[in-house]
């Protein structure tokens, strides 16, 4: 093992997305960076959910800001911290009134220590199983929903103790425990992910959860395992992930989730992206499933490590009557230009 897996494994993480985060203190071993995004995002004819965009444009923008640092203990032992919030524009084409509560969310916030034996974090952060959903969440604008059906498998979620380790420079094991505030809310979850030499990867997971409780009665429990294969050679990135679980035990509601993924960087900063994702879950009380089902094809242009700009193509294959929609659903066009610090 790595004698600071914290720059090998943990550190790499709390840097993604990141690209030239600035160093604003340095002293003795302790240094803090800051860093973030600006990014506008029009989507033009449908939203994301397969409505039909009324006027011209809905806009989606973002920003984001990060804060991170790390210190040094000793020669085995580094403690490090992550806080990032974001902000949504209000989609009105109007002046903001300042009514825009909900549009600001704090995405990450914990701490943590990294010996040569792996890495410890508290706080709010991703789950083990987010390692796995990763593998075919590789850039594209509208994948990632692999990781959404249940708790212990999600990102950004609360209470969340996790351990991060690397081994042998090729395999990355990850396990998290959520400590629930309410009765019946704990989960966990493990994933491990293998790197070949030649650049195949594997990995699988395994996340479960309590559903609460209502009216002093527990409800069921959420379990999802996920596989994901990726392969990496020059320029192109491919990515395929599987999912299925459970949503509630008790009430016997599943779901099952498919997304295939593959970037390809062209010359001169172009790159294209494209995806498939297919995914269900049932609906409580119903014989109805939530859906989704389309294809992504995205072409990008990076003016340096700073600026870049997109324009995404979302094909929906959602038909009348699924997810509730009174029509076929609308294929979306998003335009995004993205600042990065």
């Amino acid at each position: 093992m790595k004698k600071a897996v914290v720059t090998s494994a943990v550190f790499s993480a709390l840097m993604s997305g990141l690209v030239s985060a600035a160093e604003v203190y340095s002293n003795n071993g302790t240094s803090l960076e800051v860093g973030g995004r600006m990014e506008f995002r029009g989507d033009f004819a449908g939203k994301d959910n397969g409505e039909k965009i009324d006027g011209t444009m809905q806009n989606k923008s973002r920003a984001r800001l990060t804060i991170q640092g790390k210190t040094q203990l000793s020669d085995n032992l580094t403690g490090f911290g992550k806080y990032e919030v974001e902000h949504s524009v209000v989609d009105a084409a109007k002046k903001d009134d300042g009514k825009d509560d909900g549009t600001f969310k704090q995405r990450y916030m914990f701490a943590g220590l990294d010996t040569q034996f792996g890495a410890v974090s508290f706080g709010k952060q991703d789950t083990a199983g987010v390692i796995i959903s990763q593998m075919s969440d590789n850039g594209q604008i509208y994948t990632g929903a692999q990781k959404e059906f249940i708790n212990a498998g999600n990102e950004q979620v609360n209470n969340v103790v996790k351990y991060s380790g690397e081994f042998i420079d090729a395999l990355t094991v990850e396990a998290s425990a959520i400590l629930g505030s309410g009765k019946n809310e704990n989960g966990a979850g493990i994933a491990a992910k293998y790197t070949m030499p030649f650049g195949l990867s594997v990995g699988l997971g395994f996340a479960q959860n309590g559903n609460g409780q209502t009216n002093n009665v527990d409800n069921g429990n959420a379990k999802q395992t996920i596989a994901g294969l990726g392969y990496e050679i020059a320029g192109l990135e491919l990515g395929a992930t599987y999912t299925q679980g459970d949503l509630d035990d008790k009430q016997n509601t599943k779901f099952k989730g498919t997304e295939l993924s593959a970037a390809y960087n062209i010359v001169g900063g172009f790159s294209v992206l494209a995806a498939y994702q297919n995914t269900e879950k049932d609906i409580v009380a119903t014989t109805e499933k939530k859906k989704t089902d389309f294809y992504e094809l995205t072409g990008q242009y990076k003016f340096n490590s700073n600026l870049r700009s997109y324009l995404a193509f979302k094909l929906n294959n959602l038909k009348k009557g699924d997810n509730g929609l009174n029509y076929d659903a609308e294929d979306s066009v998003r335009l995004g230009v993205r600042y990065d610090f």
